[in-house]
């Protein structure tokens, strides 16, 4: 959960630092390609599953969700709004996963699940009013909140995926999805690229490398373990990390009453983990059917480095 959260955290620098030498489609592209190429070997070695036919239209829609619409939505947005307040803006996908989570695979949250939501909810408003440091537009703001919930949409979709797909699998398959209709933007994105500085280049590769490959399989891991709703309570933890990593790395400094919403979305991550039931027993809609009379369940054997 918190290196999830720094990775994605680290995004909102990153961000802001590549739209000085890259449009929103441009950045959307490099970034997946990059995961892509990044992931590609796996698949020839096995580490990566091979897609089953039937999950083509979840997984599609998941890459559509998570990965196309998210980025564009955000980068568009980030335009506009300042990354402390975005980021916090982005923190409100837990409502949008809740709701979803119970009426899709009807998920029960339980009392400390939803007392923890809306404790950390508490916090993102606060420093939301805070600013961050900063505010932005209301047109950029909207658009922000888009991509929490095609974010929160891409979590459901991805819920039931993992009963049979590591987090590789759906960080490849997914980002590969969600590539295909940028590519009309490649000519652009490989325009911007010659003409690019090396700090947006780098950032655009950190895009890729950090917040997108590394950041998404150590998000499937927690997404594994729990439910969806309670599990996405880890992304009030990432505007936290982006504040932090503004102040580091931008010498942005967040301001007392942004610093207090902090430590209270800090308190709700920590209320909605006491005594958290386990996602199997949570999700009735998403479980995986029991196997016949005489056959191993598949659940107890060991698993392997590639689905840890």
């Amino acid at each position: 959960m918190a290196a999830t959260a720094i990775l994605w955290g680290s995004a909102f620098p990153a961000i802001r630092v590549a739209l000085d030498g890259y449009a929103p489609t441009a950045m959307a592209v490099l970034r997946l390609a990059v995961a892509v190429v990044l992931l590609l070997p796996f698949l020839f070695t096995g580490r990566v599953s091979r897609l089953r036919r039937g999950d083509i239209p979840r997984m599609a829609g998941f890459g559509l969700t998570g990965m196309t619409a998210y980025q564009l939505l955000l980068y568009a947005g980030e335009r506009h709004v300042e990354g402390g307040t975005a980021a916090m803006l982005v923190a409100t996908s837990p409502v949008f996963a809740t709701v979803l989570g119970m009426l899709v695979l009807r998920e029960r949250p339980g009392a400390w699940g939803v007392g923890g939501l809306l404790v950390a909810l508490t916090g993102a408003l606060v420093v939301a009013m805070s600013g961050g440091g900063g505010g932005g537009s209301h047109s950029g703001m909207i658009m922000v909140v888009l991509a929490a919930a095609a974010q929160a949409t891409s979590f459901i979709l991805q819920k039931p995926l993992l009963c049979r797909y590591s987090g590789m699998d759906c960080i490849f398959y997914g980002s590969l999805f969600g590539l295909v209709p940028l590519l009309f933007f490649a000519p652009q994105a490989v325009g911007q690229a010659a003409a690019a500085g090396w700090h947006q280049s780098a950032a655009v590769g950190w895009l890729g490398l950090g917040c997108t490959a590394l950041a998404f399989c150590t998000w499937s891991r927690v997404l594994e373990a729990a439910t969806a709703s309670t599990s996405s309570l880890v992304l009030y933890a990432v505007p936290v990390a982006a504040l932090a990593l503004d102040a580091v790395l931008m010498g942005v400094l967040p301001t007392p009453v942004a610093a207090l919403g902090g430590l209270i979305v800090l308190a709700g991550v920590g209320i909605a983990a006491v005594r958290r039931p386990s996602g199997r027993s949570r999700v009735v809609a998403a479980s995986p059917p029991r196997e016949k009379p005489g056959e191993a369940d598949p659940a107890d054997a060991p698993k392997t480095p590639a689905t840890r």
